[in-house]
């Protein structure tokens, strides 16, 4: 995990790092966080299972960069391939989970440290 304060930092250089970094475990949802600043935290997540339902304490970006998801968010099913981009607002329950096979997502959560507890 990178944690810098520098005003740029390469946090991975391309899908091979990310899936060595985090390779996809039968059954499971593997996680990684590749960057911890002030106003982002960024985590990749290997998915070859659900993650059920939850809440973020910030609002979350979410990217798809390998694969299909379903996200459920509230009362709405996306399905989302690569690219697929969705963000939710802080505290809104959410689940998300492969589709057709594993798949890999990037969650951007906004701001976080201002919603850590102290």
């Amino acid at each position: 995990m990178a944690r810098d304060t520098s005003p740029a930092t390469l946090i991975s250089a391309g899908i091979e790092q990310l899936t060595e970094a985090t390779p996809v475990k039968e059954g499971r949802v593997a996680s990684k966080t590749l960057f911890s600043g002030q106003d982002v935290r960024v985590v990749h997540l290997a998915l070859d299972t659900e993650l059920t339902e939850h809440r973020a304490p910030s609002p979350i970006v979410v990217q798809v960069i390998e694969g299909k998801v379903r996200f459920d968010v509230e009362e709405q099913r996306h399905t989302m391939g690569v690219g697929g981009l969705i963000h939710v607002a802080a505290g809104v329950p959410h689940a998300v989970a492969p589709v057709e096979g594993p798949a890999r997502i990037l969650i951007h959560l906004m701001a976080p440290s201002a919603h850590e507890t102290k």
